[in-house]
């Protein structure tokens, strides 16, 4: 690396250099319980977890990664040689190998080759198998090759992750500054919505509210729609105008430090059907049932069985579209979903709920009635795990709001 940069660093960082001592530790002590001798991370959130590394392009054969071992203080990172700049400021790389892109020698070949040169041949290696980054084909290459090695490669796609599910103090910061940062650009939409206001419009105010309060670009484009699109959950702004009557459905995370906080409302222009507000209205208490009976301890999937119970008890259950949840913390685009849900998914354990974790719980409903104003409503709600319980992070009202 060009160490003239790295002297340049002068800006704040993310974490101290403890805390990500801290973090790299807590995966070499993983791996020696799990029996691995070394582990390649490719997973742009464990990377920047581990590192504080901010890359934008992920694109299919990318294999940029930190190589970690069981016996030794020791991560090396490997990365195009198009981002030394980036590496030098960095302050957590401390090592590097870089791949040259002189089309001699593939990343592939240059991962393989340092593994032999550092003794790792005939060892036991993890990789990440399962993600957003590299390309399945890619990281078949990258085992195959290292196979020839003489090593045994095991999928250990959610070693890292599962540190990640539970925050340290400094991440509960960060999590509270993303949630913060999450009110301020909700409250920054609902003043801007009016008669003519496009939902591109919105989407001006939130990204520049929470560039202006220190946050960055969330995992996942902002989520909005008006009238007949307030019910399209997974719709990004469109320059459709606001009308008078319509509801306005408004779903995004605040984001710090790539730190994610999910915040969703719903809005009305004008005087709604009352239909809608009684749909809020009862639904809007589904958070409080969750929080009275939820305590440290229990399993993430009583946290979903409380709500779902709830949902039935108030006489909800044809509208719903989803009641759910899952873990939230780092992430880097195109996604911020944990992979740990309230209803185990993708074959890992049901968690009992321990201090610092973070998950949102979703209640989002279509309507089919033609009722006026739109075809949905939502709120989400983002829970931190405290030793008292369950803490709701934003301040903001649940119910149906008229603007």
């Amino acid at each position: 690396m060009e160490t003239y940069l790295r002297a340049e660093v002068d800006w704040p960082q993310a974490f101290p250099p403890q805390e990500y001592a801290r973090r790299r530790q807590a995966v070499r002590d993983t791996l020696a319980l799990a029996g691995l001798d070394a582990l390649y991370v490719t997973s742009p959130a464990n990377l920047t977890w581990l590192l504080g590394y901010d890359m934008i392009w992920y694109h299919l054969e990318c294999v940029t990664g930190a190589l970690l071992r069981a016996d030794r203080d020791e991560l090396v990172f490997f990365d195009s040689r198009a981002h030394i700049s980036l590496v030098s400021t960095t302050p957590e790389i401390t090592e590097v190998v870089y791949f040259e892109g002189d089309g001699h020698s593939s990343p592939v070949d240059v991962i393989a080759a340092e593994l032999e040169n550092r003794g790792l041949g005939n060892t036991h290696v993890g990789l990440e198998q399962f993600g957003y980054s590299p390309h399945g084909a890619t990281v078949t290459a990258l085992q195959t090759r290292i196979e020839t090695l003489g090593c045994k490669v095991t999928n250990a796609w959610h070693l890292v992750e599962d540190l990640r599910l539970v925050k340290s103090a400094l991440e509960i910061e960060h999590v509270r500054r993303a949630a913060a940062i999450a009110d301020q650009a909700m409250a920054a939409a609902r003043e801007a919505i009016g008669p003519g206001v496009l939902e591109t419009d919105l989407e001006a105010e939130i990204m520049s509210t929470m560039m202006r309060a220190g946050g960055g670009y969330p995992g996942i484009r902002t989520m909005i729609g008006s009238g007949p699109r307030a019910g399209t959950h997974h719709s990004a702004p469109t320059r459709k105008p606001i009308q008078q009557g319509e509801l306005v459905f408004v779903d995004f995370c605040g984001c710090y430090d790539r730190y994610h906080v999910n915040l969703n409302r719903t809005f009305s222009l004008g005087e709604p059907d009352s239909r809608w507000t009684e749909l809020m209205t009862k639904s809007a208490n589904c958070i409080d049932a969750v929080i009275a009976e939820i305590k440290v301890g229990d399993l993430m999937s009583k946290v979903d069985a409380v709500a779902q119970r709830y949902t039935d008890e108030a006489g909800l259950r044809k509208y719903v579209w989803w009641v759910g949840g899952y873990a939230l913390g780092i992430a880097v685009p195109p996604d911020w979903c944990g992979n740990h849900w309230l209803t185990p998914r993708f074959g890992l354990p049901d968690r009992p709920l321990e201090v610092g974790m973070v998950f949102n719980l979703e209640n989002q409903f279509d309507v089919w009635e033609q009722w006026p104003g739109g075809s949905g409503c939502a709120y989400i709600e983002t829970l931190l795990v405290t030793e008292h319980g369950l803490e709701v992070l934003s301040s903001l009202p649940r119910n149906l709001v008229r603007v």
